[in-house]
């Protein structure tokens, strides 16, 4: 299975101003230069609104496919004119969905002063402008833990204390009213045809302790949940709010459902990791089919936004030889898009990847050359033509999702 890297959110007083930021891979830090910035917009801090202020919206209507692009963001070592080719490359392949994290930790290094936020916007327009200056919608994530919220000191990957799920509800709906449908961006930059962001994932992988510290809690994350939707939904009713990618959701669903039952009818969508071989990933599909139908959730779609292997080094934990994972990624991608399991979208992970270190997994799951974008690989190869094969009628009425 694959696993992000850890984060760190780094700050640098200047005389007049705060520079943020910002998040490191396994690879270490690498900041570009840092980009002049408008004076941060101040918002009141609010209380978490109630929960579940409306009933889940309809699924969507059929299926968006594209790729995980964070690396991109997150290294801090690409130039604009890199992210540009790179992400030009990924509309070629007819992908028309990129995912990449929406850090809290970047966008509010400090704690409210007065009750009021200050949100440094800087690295979250980066993403947006970048994806839509290329057709590409953002489905963002909203994490991780401001280092001011963290319930584990010195770890990101904790979940906010109690006394700040506000501060990341407010949050979540401030980056819904800024990059939203008639968002604050989009108004901001009439250059940009906009893309306002329709979907927004609520944590990255919630069941899995590498990234809810120290320990998984399905009644925790359900309420944060429920308040970030709220939060989003009184700012952008449009816009589907997802549980976050869950590696385990046959477990993890029905625990948060027993845990806190107003989630029956108040969610959007629910994202899955299923990371494995080809056949894993579709029964890890199903399983999570099979769990919603079992809490009252059947109508409830699916979101697979990550999946994927790496081909350094042999016997990782995700790992599938370079020559096989070409036929692995268009495999999948075809199956996901004729399953009949209520998919609403499927994200490979990820774009691309620096593959320096040989002895790391997570330099290795990339699927584009990552200094030359325009050459070809094998897998974007397979990746394009999974997509077109994905999105091509059914030449036989597919076997239903749960027998």
């Amino acid at each position: 299975m694959r696993r992000l890297a850890a984060l760190a959110a780094v700050a640098a007083v200047a005389v007049i101003a705060v520079a943020v930021i910002l998040i490191a891979t396994s690879g270490g830090t690498h900041p570009r230069p840092a980009r002049p910035a408008p004076p941060a917009p101040t918002a009141p801090r609010r209380p978490v609104p109630p929960p579940a202020q409306r009933a889940a919206l309809p699924a969507p209507a059929g299926q968006a496919f594209g790729v995980n692009v964070n690396r991109l963001f997150n290294d801090m070592t690409y130039t604009q004119p890199q992210i540009d080719a790179q992400l030009a490359a990924v509309r070629a392949t007819g992908a028309t969905v990129a995912r990449s994290d929406a850090f809290w930790e970047a966008a509010e290094p400090h704690a409210p002063v007065d009750g009021r936020h200050r949100y440094d916007w800087s690295f979250d327009d980066e993403i947006a402008g970048s994806l839509a200056a290329h057709g590409l919608t953002w489905l963002p994530i909203i994490d991780y833990t401001a280092p001011w919220a963290q319930s584990v000191a010195g770890q990101d990957h904790s979940p906010p204390q109690p006394a700040e799920l506000a501060d990341y509800a407010a949050y979540a709906g401030a980056f819904a009213a800024r990059y939203g449908s008639g968002g604050a961006f989009w108004r901001a930059h009439p250059d940009l045809t906009p893309a306002p962001v329709t979907t927004i994932e609520i944590w990255n992988e919630p069941d899995n302790p590498e990234f809810w510290a120290p320990d998984p809690d399905p009644a925790s994350y359900a309420r944060m949940y429920l308040g970030a939707r709220a939060a989003i939904e009184a700012a952008d009713p449009a816009v589907r709010v997802l549980v976050g990618g869950l590696t385990y959701a046959s477990a993890f669903l029905p625990a948060m459902v027993r845990a806190v039952t107003l989630l029956r009818g108040h969610v959007d969508g629910v994202a899955l990791h299923p990371y494995g071989t080809p056949a894993v990933v579709l029964a890890r599909v199903r399983g999570a089919r099979a769990a919603l139908a079992s809490v009252g959730m059947a109508a409830v779609p699916l979101y697979v936004t990550e999946f994927g292997w790496t081909t350094q080094p042999a016997g990782a934990i995700g790992y599938a030889p370079a020559t096989q994972r070409p036929a692995d990624i268009e495999r999948v991608l075809t199956a996901l898009g004729h399953l009949q399991c209520g998919l609403a979208a499927a994200l490979l992970y990820t774009w691309v990847t620096p593959e320096r270190n040989p002895a790391d997994g997570q330099d290795w799951y990339g699927i584009a050359n990552p200094t030359d974008p325009r050459a070809a690989t094998a897998d974007t190869a397979a990746f394009a033509a999974g997509l077109r094969a994905a999105a091509a009628p059914d030449a036989a009425p597919p076997p239903p999702c749960v027998t």
